[in-house]
């Protein structure tokens, strides 16, 4: 009864939170599984979510997700007497997908070139990893340009700190000097007090 039960929830949240939707049932459970797991890996390291769908000519895909959303669409295409597969990428506005535009079109032409040979499933893991490398190289060249950043900022900050603490030492002179001075005043005129007093 218990396994009846884990398996329930497990087909169960197959369904609710699917990241693969193999609309042409050309996956076993093992690729399932498989695929899972690259996709997994690539979510725990960019942060952003990914659909694999595979689809007929003419159908679509929409995630309810508008935002950090990757969509994979593996298309069966049949033209004439051969089939093609037609591979789709979308991305959500919010990854910039026309800064990303030309790295996408150099995997989707390595892809299409040995594409007759190509079944879904190998052309599912090669299309995970490319966009694995795009999305990681990206994420390394922000955080790159942040600490690049933050470095400059912070030799900015203490070029302003050794400049503000020469301004206050230069400060702190002078108000001394202006002290002794005033100090010598002060002694010069009450010696000619005495002076007068006593002559």
């Amino acid at each position: 009864m218990l396994k009846k039960i884990i398996i329930g929830c497990l087909i169960l949240s197959n369904f609710l939170f699917a990241k693969i939707n193999d609309y042409r049932k050309v996956f076993t459970e093992q690729n399932k599984a498989e695929l899972n797991e690259l996709i997994s890996n690539f979510e725990e390291v960019t942060g952003d979510k990914l659909y694999l769908n595979t689809l007929e000519d003419n159908e679509g895909f929409e995630s309810v997700e508008q935002e950090k959303t990757i969509i994979l669409n593996l298309i069966r295409n049949t033209q004439g007497n051969k089939e093609k597969l037609k591979i789709q990428i979308k991305l959500s506005q919010d990854l910039s997908p026309e800064e990303l535009q030309q790295d996408l079109e150099l995997l989707l032409d390595s892809l299409n070139e040995n594409q007759p040979d190509k079944n879904e499933l190998e052309a599912s893991k090669e299309l995970i990893q490319g966009m694995s490398d795009i999305f990681v190289e990206r994420k390394q060249v922000e955080k790159d340009e942040i600490e690049e950043n933050g470095a400059e900022d912070e030799g900015l900050s203490l070029g302003i700190k050794i400049f503000l603490g020469i301004l206050l030492t230069f400060l702190i002179l002078f108000i001394r000097i202006l002290q002794v001075r005033r100090k010598k005043r002060r002694y010069y005129q009450n010696k000619k007090k005495k002076n007068r007093y006593q002559s």
